[in-house]
Protein backbone atom coordinates (compact mmCIF):
# COMPACT_ATOMS: atom_id res chain seq x y z
CA UNK A 1 0.00 0.00 0.00
CA UNK A 2 2.81 2.41 0.90
CA UNK A 3 4.56 1.62 -2.39
CA UNK A 4 1.39 2.47 -4.31
CA UNK A 5 1.16 5.88 -2.59
CA UNK A 6 4.78 6.67 -3.42
CA UNK A 7 4.20 5.72 -7.04
CA UNK A 8 1.06 7.87 -7.19
CA UNK A 9 2.85 10.86 -5.63
CA UNK A 10 5.74 10.46 -8.08
CA UNK A 11 3.33 10.34 -11.02
CA UNK A 12 1.53 13.49 -9.82
CA UNK A 13 4.87 15.32 -9.46
CA UNK A 14 5.95 14.33 -12.98
CA UNK A 15 2.67 15.56 -14.47
CA UNK A 16 2.90 18.83 -12.52
CA UNK A 17 6.52 19.39 -13.59
CA UNK A 18 5.61 18.71 -17.24
CA UNK A 19 2.81 21.26 -17.07
CA UNK A 20 5.10 23.93 -15.57
CA UNK A 21 7.73 23.19 -18.25
CA UNK A 22 5.18 23.54 -21.06
CA UNK A 23 3.93 26.86 -19.65
CA UNK A 24 7.51 28.14 -19.38
CA UNK A 25 8.22 27.16 -22.99
CA UNK A 26 4.98 28.79 -24.13
CA UNK A 27 6.08 32.06 -22.52
CA UNK A 28 9.55 31.77 -24.10
CA UNK A 29 8.01 31.31 -27.54
CA UNK A 30 5.56 34.19 -27.07
CA UNK A 31 8.48 36.43 -26.09
CA UNK A 32 10.43 35.22 -29.13
CA UNK A 33 7.50 36.09 -31.42
CA UNK A 34 7.49 39.65 -30.06
CA UNK A 35 11.28 39.89 -30.47
CA UNK A 36 11.01 38.71 -34.09
CA UNK A 37 8.31 41.29 -34.85
CA UNK A 38 10.46 44.07 -33.34
CA UNK A 39 13.53 42.84 -35.27
CA UNK A 40 11.59 42.95 -38.55
CA UNK A 41 10.54 46.57 -37.98
CA UNK A 42 14.07 47.59 -36.86
CA UNK A 43 15.74 45.71 -39.70
CA UNK A 44 17.72 43.68 -37.13
CA UNK A 45 19.11 41.02 -39.46
CA UNK A 46 21.28 39.40 -36.77
CA UNK A 47 18.24 38.54 -34.65
CA UNK A 48 16.34 37.17 -37.64
CA UNK A 49 19.32 35.02 -38.66
CA UNK A 50 19.83 33.74 -35.11
CA UNK A 51 16.24 32.58 -34.64
CA UNK A 52 15.65 31.24 -38.16
CA UNK A 53 16.82 27.74 -39.10
CA UNK A 54 18.93 27.31 -42.24
CA UNK A 55 16.25 25.03 -43.73
CA UNK A 56 13.45 27.55 -43.02
CA UNK A 57 10.49 27.62 -45.41
CA UNK A 58 8.12 30.59 -45.71
CA UNK A 59 4.83 30.53 -47.56
CA UNK A 60 3.85 34.18 -47.67
CA UNK A 61 0.42 35.78 -47.80
CA UNK A 62 0.61 35.87 -51.61
CA UNK A 63 1.29 32.14 -51.89
CA UNK A 64 4.99 32.50 -52.73
CA UNK A 65 7.61 30.33 -51.07
CA UNK A 66 11.09 31.30 -50.01
CA UNK A 67 13.86 30.12 -47.74
CA UNK A 68 15.95 31.77 -45.06
CA UNK A 69 18.48 33.29 -47.49
CA UNK A 70 15.74 34.86 -49.63
CA UNK A 71 13.90 36.19 -46.59
CA UNK A 72 17.06 37.73 -45.11
CA UNK A 73 18.11 39.20 -48.47
CA UNK A 74 14.69 40.84 -48.83
CA UNK A 75 15.19 42.73 -45.57
CA UNK A 76 18.82 43.57 -46.40
CA UNK A 77 17.95 44.92 -49.85
CA UNK A 78 14.87 46.82 -48.70
CA UNK A 79 12.40 44.94 -50.92
CA UNK A 80 10.90 43.76 -47.63
CA UNK A 81 10.37 46.54 -45.10
CA UNK A 82 7.70 46.69 -42.43
CA UNK A 83 7.12 49.91 -40.53
CA UNK A 84 4.70 48.16 -38.19
CA UNK A 85 4.26 44.52 -37.14
CA UNK A 86 1.83 44.27 -34.22
CA UNK A 87 1.38 40.66 -33.15
CA UNK A 88 -1.66 39.56 -31.13
CA UNK A 89 -3.76 36.52 -30.24
CA UNK A 90 -0.61 34.39 -29.88
CA UNK A 91 -1.31 30.76 -29.03
CA UNK A 92 1.51 28.27 -28.49
CA UNK A 93 1.28 24.49 -28.40
CA UNK A 94 4.35 22.55 -27.33
CA UNK A 95 5.19 19.01 -28.45
CA UNK A 96 8.56 18.11 -26.91
CA UNK A 97 11.23 20.02 -28.84
CA UNK A 98 8.65 21.47 -31.28
CA UNK A 99 6.33 24.43 -30.76
CA UNK A 100 3.50 25.50 -33.04
CA UNK A 101 2.40 29.15 -32.94
CA UNK A 102 -0.82 30.57 -34.33
CA UNK A 103 -1.26 34.32 -34.22
CA UNK A 104 -2.57 37.46 -35.86
CA UNK A 105 -0.47 40.42 -37.03
CA UNK A 106 -1.38 43.89 -38.22
CA UNK A 107 1.40 44.89 -40.60
CA UNK A 108 2.30 47.96 -42.63
CA UNK A 109 4.88 47.93 -45.37
CA UNK A 110 6.13 45.70 -48.15
CA UNK A 111 7.26 42.10 -48.40
CA UNK A 112 9.18 41.04 -51.47
CA UNK A 113 8.35 44.35 -53.11
CA UNK A 114 4.58 43.85 -52.77
CA UNK A 115 2.29 45.80 -50.45
CA UNK A 116 1.74 43.81 -47.28
CA UNK A 117 -0.39 46.30 -45.35
CA UNK A 118 -3.27 44.69 -43.53
CA UNK A 119 -4.06 41.92 -41.13
CA UNK A 120 -2.58 38.45 -41.49
CA UNK A 121 -3.10 35.19 -39.68
CA UNK A 122 -0.13 32.89 -39.46
CA UNK A 123 1.24 29.61 -38.26
CA UNK A 124 4.91 29.33 -37.34
CA UNK A 125 6.75 26.17 -36.30
CA UNK A 126 9.76 26.29 -33.98
CA UNK A 127 12.17 23.47 -33.23
CA UNK A 128 14.68 23.53 -30.40
CA UNK A 129 18.10 23.10 -32.06
CA UNK A 130 21.44 23.32 -30.28
CA UNK A 131 19.76 24.62 -27.13
CA UNK A 132 17.77 27.43 -28.77
CA UNK A 133 14.43 27.77 -30.48
CA UNK A 134 14.55 28.40 -34.23
CA UNK A 135 11.74 28.95 -36.69
CA UNK A 136 11.67 26.22 -39.33
CA UNK A 137 8.46 27.15 -41.12
CA UNK A 138 5.88 29.91 -41.42
CA UNK A 139 2.68 30.20 -43.40
CA UNK A 140 0.76 33.47 -43.71
CA UNK A 141 -2.81 34.11 -44.85
CA UNK A 142 -4.51 37.47 -45.36
CA UNK A 143 -7.34 37.84 -42.87
CA UNK A 144 -10.80 38.19 -44.36
CA UNK A 145 -12.74 41.23 -43.25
Amino acid sequence: MMQYRRLLIAAVLVVAASSVFAEDVQEQIKKLEMERAAAIVKGDIATLEKYTADDYVLINMNGRTSGKAQMIEGFKSGSSKLTSDEVSDVKVRVYGNTAVVTAKADVKGTLGGADATGQILYTRVYVKKDGRWQSVSMQQTRAGN
